[in-house]
């Protein structure tokens, strides 16, 4: 009977936790910048956004920098940055809704990449989208 009421309490409060209201207020103070997302050489450069204003994680910027910029065929395919930690529970919505379409990419590499092509992740900040940062450099 106790082990039951433990079951029942854990899965109820990763369920709390990981609805949407309540969860986006945790991430936007626990996990502000911590999503980043890039292609290979770090042209494109995204970091997910969870203030109360802003919109759902979206790849549309993505595809309309492939459209504008025409990047190499190797260049076209965004991973993310940061690793799926599993004790984190209350990331576990964002990790199934939208890390899992990502393969990784260690950020040693992408600074390797960004080194090599000599892109600063500095140069031309632009704000997107409302809640989105959007680096590209030209």
């Amino acid at each position: 009977m106790k082990k039951k009421t433990i079951i029942i309490v854990f899965v109820s409060i990763l369920l709390i936790l990981n609805l949407p209201i309540l969860n986006k207020y945790i991430a936007h103070r626990l996990d502000e910048g911590h999503f980043t997302y890039a292609n290979l050489d770090g042209s494109y450069v995204i970091t997910q956004d969870f203030s109360f204003k802003s919109p759902a994680f979206s790849t549309f910027g993505f595809n309309e920098f492939i459209k504008e910029t025409s990047p190499a065929k190797e260049n076209r395919k965004l991973y993310r940055l940061y690793k799926i930690n599993p004790l984190c529970f209350w990331r576990w919505k964002n990790y199934l809704v939208n890390s899992i379409h990502f393969e990784y990419m260690d950020r040693k590499v992408f600074e390797w990449n960004m080194k090599k092509k000599k892109i600063n992740s500095r140069e031309c900040v632009t704000n997107c989208f409302i809640g989105f940062s959007l680096k590209v450099s030209e």
